[in-house]
């Protein structure tokens, strides 16, 4: 886009105290060559974003530099669709931390003055990166009970699902429990495992392709667009993804960490993995 330059300069919060306004205004107009530039005692109050907001309207501004506080603040304020905003933070960097109206306070702002316009003339609006065509499919990688239930709620959603795991077989830590905790009021008993009810549903979704003893080899690509190589069958697959779930599972704490609570010298003192088997 062509660029119309406008330099707004706030005066308060000190900064009209610390530095002298008129400099900065000169390095603006006749060393930047910037043909609007304007002064406000409170840019951030409705009068001072009036004036911006009037310069953009009318008279064509496009490229809004901010000479008064930090961008971390009023960043609500200062934003003006459409437009370029650079701001220049003379508060916290000048106002607030130097020694008012010396020589090197001075430079200073006159250095953040330059330093802003630049910024500004070298920057453009951002352009949304659209793709041609998004690949919707979902690749899980794990085959845990984390990652299968991630499989099935984005096949139930109607995506296709690519679920690799590496062990044989679905399930991964959580087939290996005996029991598990209650899932359903009154909460008193230990419950049969229902981690076979969703392998099978895994297993026979139309939409979840289950790969085993398998591993992703490599993932290239962005958000939207992934290749996919899959190592499996003494071989390797290609798929494309356009979204990945990590769901490697888990692994059990060093046990052996813990000897302060018995474990290893106490035979009784097992971890939970241990009762299981």
């Amino acid at each position: 886009m062509e660029k119309k330059y406008g330099v707004y300069i706030c005066k308060g919060c000190e900064i009209a105290d610390t530095v002298e306004i008129e400099k900065l205004e000169e390095v603006a107009t006749k060393e930047k060559q910037i043909p609007v530039c304007k002064t406000h005692d409170a840019l951030c109050s409705p009068e001072g974003l009036d004036l911006i907001k009037n310069d953009i309207s009318g008279e064509g501004v496009n490229t809004v530099v901010v000479a008064a506080c930090s961008p971390r603040v009023k960043y609500k304020e200062f934003s003006f669709n459409g437009s370029i905003v650079e701001r220049i933070n003379l508060r916290e960097f000048v106002a607030w931390t130097q020694e008012p109206k010396t020589e090197d306070t001075q430079s200073l702002a006159e250095d953040y003055m330059r330093m802003g316009i630049t910024k500004a003339q070298h920057t453009g609006l951002p352009e949304p990166f659209m793709l041609e065509e998004i690949d919707k499919a979902v690749l899980v990688i794990g085959g845990g009970i984390t990652g299968m239930t991630s499989a099935l709620g984005a096949a139930d959603a109607g995506y296709n699902v690519i679920l690799v795991e590496k062990q044989a077989e679905l399930g991964g830590w959580a087939a290996k429990m005996h029991k598990q905790l209650p899932r359903t009021y009154p909460f008193e008993s230990i419950e049969e495992p229902t981690i076979k009810a969703t392998i099978d549903k895994v297993t026979s979704h139309s939409n979840i392709k289950v790969y085993t003893s398998s591993e992703i080899e490599k993932i290239a690509g962005f958000p939207g667009q992934y290749d996919v190589s899959i190592k499996t069958n003494g071989g390797t697959e290609q798929a494309k993804a356009g979204s990945v779930i990590m769901a490697a599972g888990w692994r059990p704490y060093d046990a052996n960490k813990l000897e302060h609570l018995g474990y290893g010298a106490n035979p009784n003192v097992i971890t939970n993995v241990q009762m299981e088997e």
